[in-house]
């Protein structure tokens, strides 16, 4: 399936010119403390399949277990999908040539298993005369072209914009770039072969489509005649005049440094266009198109665009923002960066004092222009000195330059005394040059401003003077870096001052006065909100302020039980734990006045513990009070999710939350009060515990900081602690078929339930109560919507109660993104079809509950069941 090496006999000439190659063998770490295989095994390997039995400890139960990987690599987006850079110093160390198994990677999803032998690229569309479709061999046999290629992801030094204001994107650092030696068969020689003519090229493009089945994340789109349906493509278009040209190397790639393409990077082949951005060079390339028209791909849209830095992503929606082609991101523009000094190294004072230190990094361009020059400064660019350009790279027959260069700028060690800052920068041939200063744009793309090193005069353990170096940021979700700190933050980026956007959004995120005049402000004892606890008559206290929230129980999102279990009482902690600013605003109305603070007594706080009616048991919940509960035991359950087993008090308490209700878990992460609501999978029938499954979630280009809580309780090790209370919830499951909602009586004999991710929790723990009852006959179907056949919490257990009572229980699964090519369930998203066919028919004693994301509830669960037939007072959401 996987060859070492070309067909070619001997090196090839960029081999001669550009090589030795460095090894492309991937060191994984086989577990979390960076263990390797055998130093022995890695020498012995002559190809990364040497190294497949021992995976990535990250990538085990991950769809891309069967792709060797190199532990160094720092991971952006967790896990899954394969997002990385490798660490600067890597890039220092080899300079101009990146090892194969070192370049950075961008994967949307898992990477495809194809086959040589098997995959073919398909020249089609409406302006080719000859529609053909090429075996990889027939590829390969064709007249070779073979050149260096920088390849840049346009997210490269994204971290730096995410510090300044969060992008859609997710936290590259300076090293989304790398170079390789890529060889292929030119992408005009294809053309010519199919017939297109070599004239004539205005207003016609040529489209590249991936195999690859991704979500579609933004619906149908605006083209009428191509609609985007659920699953889409990877894809993108070039005009015909640039993939004819042959100035321009566009390259159809099947080997990188004298090997075939690795996985990750596209193999069997892939779409090189030097001096365009990594996003464009499709991987795992199908399709070959000659259209009349700019593709209409949806990543070809929302993907790789630089708008204006006042569009945030709720403007983005409105006025056609993605589809505006002056804001497309093809050609690299200009930049660079420093790898030496690296991220906190240190240099002793005493002993370099009166040495020369070498500052050295990278630079870049597009569009085949040459970097003609780097310069250093070091005070803060009053004075520029220019660096030592190490050059390479040939270039083309036609002038034309693909490549990075590295520089060398030999720095007196005694001219960094009183030094703050090195900055870099570099100029291409058309005199473009970075700008000082950044200017942010929602994507955090072309990130290019002046690169800059704060040097700090610092003492070390053994008592030694040292220049510590400090870089802006660090990749991922590694810590450090002056740019995230508020002093770090630039002046402006192009969207207002940002010390006036922070603080107004401080100002927006504390509760806001009423606009009572001052006089008629009143002042409020604690005694007077303590009187104030009940149903009907409801005050809490937000930052010193008092709020009567009586008249908003009814119509508060997270229910009644939410505002009641902090009646009478200072919520401020709870609260801006769990609210947005845009729900911190809505207290403004029900605002009554400001809490006397001399009249809070500090008393010591006692926790009055329940009695369980049935059992006599002590509760270890309660609603008023948080209680830490101590982690006894944790596991794994998939790539992303895991069990986690609390004990309670003692091993005679039981935890007091009745069927249907939640609880609040709370805990200190980076300095703030993290609050979520979550529903155990255990009950009062597990005495001295209480479990949850739970599923972090990892950053991802929507999500780049992922779940905050979520990832805090993955870290949590054995004997850490985790604030719960509760409990707190409209639904209550009773018996036989009674349960309450609001505190009002209901009664069914059917239940349908609907969950999406990890919303199984609650109803699962409904359906287990119900199950463990044989007197109670009540029936329930169950459709489980997930991404993928991982995601399926608690399968096992809900197969299991199919097979053990397939009178009161079933259950169907639909995913969503993608699933085995065995899969027997259903695939898509929920719609009115599956429910007819899977649900109960609506019925007075049929009640559907559901729980899931929001979008899944509003658009694709209530409007379906309404047109069934089921009434609205018959649906409840968790």
């Amino acid at each position: 399936m996987f060859k070492k090496k070309s067909s070619s006999q001997g090196a090839s000439e960029c081999e001669k010119v550009y090589g030795p190659y460095p090894r492309a063998i991937p060191v994984p770490y086989v577990n979390k403390n960076h263990d390797t295989p055998s130093k022995e095994t890695v020498e012995k390997a002559e190809t990364m399949w040497d190294i497949q039995s021992t995976p990535d400890y990250r990538d085990v139960g991950t769809p891309d277990e069967w792709v060797p990987r190199d532990g160094r690599l720092v991971r952006l987006t967790g896990r899954h999908p394969f997002n990385v850079e490798p660490p600067v110093s890597i890039h220092n160390k080899y300079k101009f040539i990146t090892p194969s198994s070192l370049h950075y990677v961008r994967n949307h999803g898992a990477c495809p298993n194809l086959k040589w032998e098997e995959h073919t690229i398909q020249i089609g569309g409406s302006l080719v005369p000859k529609p053909m479709e090429f075996t990889m061999d027939q590829i390969a046999a064709m007249e070779p072209r073979e050149l260096p290629v920088t390849l840049v992801c346009a997210g490269n030094r994204r971290k730096e914009q995410n510090m300044i204001r969060q992008t859609i994107g997710f936290n590259w650092g300076p090293s989304g770039v790398s170079t390789n030696v890529w060889k292929g068969v030119l992408l005009r020689d294809l053309l010519l072969k199919a017939g297109v003519k070599d004239k004539n090229f205005a207003n016609k493009h040529v489209e590249f489509i991936g195999v690859e089945d991704l979500p579609n994340k933004v619906g149908p789109g605006p083209f009428k005649d191509e609609p985007w349906g659920k699953l889409v493509k990877y894809g993108t278009s070039i005009p015909l005049g640039r993939a004819m040209n042959p100035a321009f190397d566009v390259l159809i790639a099947y080997e990188a440094n004298g090997e075939v393409l690795q996985p990750d990077h596209g193999f069997p082949v892939r779409l090189i266009i030097p001096g365009y951005i990594g996003g464009r060079m499709i991987k795992w390339l199908k399709h070959i198109n000659v259209i009349e028209h700019e593709t209409k791909n949806h990543y070809h849209y929302h993907d790789n665009r630089i708008l204006p830095p006042h569009i945030t992503a709720e403007e983005s929606l409105k006025g056609e923002w993605w589809y505006k082609p002056e804001y497309i991101f093809n050609e690299l523009n200009i930049n660079s960066a420093m790898s030496a000094p690296d991220h906190n190294e240190t240099l002793s004072i005493a002993k370099n004092i009166n040495k020369e230190y070498d500052v050295a990094g990278y630079a870049y361009t597009g569009g085949g222009r040459m970097i003609t020059r780097v310069e250093v400064s070091t005070d803060g660019g009053i004075h520029w000195e220019l660096a030592e350009i190490n050059r390479k790279e040939r270039p083309n027959d036609y002038g034309m330059y693909w490549c990075w260069i590295w520089w060398t700028f030999k720095l007196k060690v005694a001219d960094l005394v009183g030094c703050k800052e090195i900055w870099c920068r570099a100029w291409d041939d058309a005199n473009n040059c970075q700008p000082v200063n950044p200017t942010w744009n929602l994507m955090g793309m072309g990130n290019n401003q002046v690169f800059r090193v704060k040097v700090h005069m610092d003492k070390a353990a053994n008592g030694e003077h040292v220049f510590r170096f400090e870089h802006p940021t660090q990749p991922g979700q590694e810590t450090g870096g002056w740019m995230t700190t508020i002093a770090g933050k630039p002046d402006s980026a192009g969207f207002g001052r940002l010390l006036e956007v922070q603080g107004e959004a401080k100002e927006e995120a504390a509760p806001v006065k009423s606009d009572a005049k001052k006089g008629d402000q009143r002042l409020i004892t604690m005694e007077e909100v303590n009187k104030h606890n009940t149903e009907e008559d409801v005050w809490i206290v937000v930052n010193d302020k008092v709020y009567d929230c009586t008249e908003y129980l009814e119509l508060h999102p997270g229910g009644a039980d939410s505002i009641l279990i902090n009646a009478g009482e200072d919520s401020t902690e709870d609260f801006v734990a769990i609210h947005s600013t845009k729900a911190t605003k809505m207290l403004e109305k029900f605002y009554i006045g400001d809490l006397d603070t001399g009249s809070v007594k500090k008393t010591e706080e006692v926790v009055e513990e329940g009695i369980d009616e049935k059992t006599g048991r002590p509760l270890a919940l309660n609603p008023k009070k948080k209680q830490a509960f101590r982690l006894q035991g944790k596991t794994v359950l998939s790539h992303d999710s895991f069990l986690l087993d609390f004990a309670l008090q003692t091993p005679e308490h039981v935890l007091g939350l009745p069927t249907g209700k939640h609880m609040f878990l709370s805990n200190e992460v980076n300095g703030e009060t993290v609050m979520r609501r979550y529903t155990p999978i255990s009950s009062n029938f597990d005495i001295g515990q209480v479990k949850f499954v739970i599923k972090a979630y990892r950053p991802c280009e929507r999500f780049p900081k992922g779940g905050k809580f979520s990832q805090h309780l993955d870290s949590l090790k054995i004997g850490d602690t985790v604030d719960m209370r509760g409990p707190v919830g409209e639904f209550e499951y009773i018996a036989n078929g009674k349960y309450l909602i609001d505190g009002e009586e209901h009664y069914s004999t059917r239940f349908n339930m609907i969950a999406g991710g990890t919303g199984i929790t609650p109803v699962m723990q409904v359906a287990a109560e119900i199950l463990r009852h044989p007197e109670d006959t009540t029936q329930i179907s169950l459709i489980f919507a997930c991404r993928e056949e991982n995601d399926l919490l608690m399968r096992s257990t809900l197969d299991q109660w199919s097979t053990v009572f397939p009178d009161k229980f079933k259950v169907h699964y639909i995913l969503s993104d993608r699933w085995p090519q065995d899969w027997k369930y259903s695939t898509g998203f929920v719609d009115k079809s599956l429910f007819e066919k899977e649900l109960y028919p609506s019925g007075n004693d049929v009640h559907n509950l559901m729980c899931g994301p929001p979008i899944m509830l509003d658009k694709g669960c209530t409007p379906n069941l309404v047109a069934l037939g089921h009434k609205k007072d018959k649906i409840f959401a968790f």
